[in-house]
């Protein structure tokens, strides 16, 4: 059974996920934490490894 997030419940957990730290040393720039939190509710919802 698939449980879509709304935009409202998305970004009040969005909301409360710490930013990245940043590093003086560079690197790969932050993901958007939105699409973070889906990608995590879609492996919890389909059991992908």
């Amino acid at each position: 059974m698939a449980m879509r997030l709304s935009e409202r419940q998305l970004d009040w957990l969005a909301e409360r996920v710490p930013d990245a730290p940043v590093s003086s040393k560079g690197g790969r720039p932050a993901m958007d934490k939105r699409t973070a939190l889906r990608g995590i509710f879609w492996v919890l919802d389909n059991g992908a490894k």
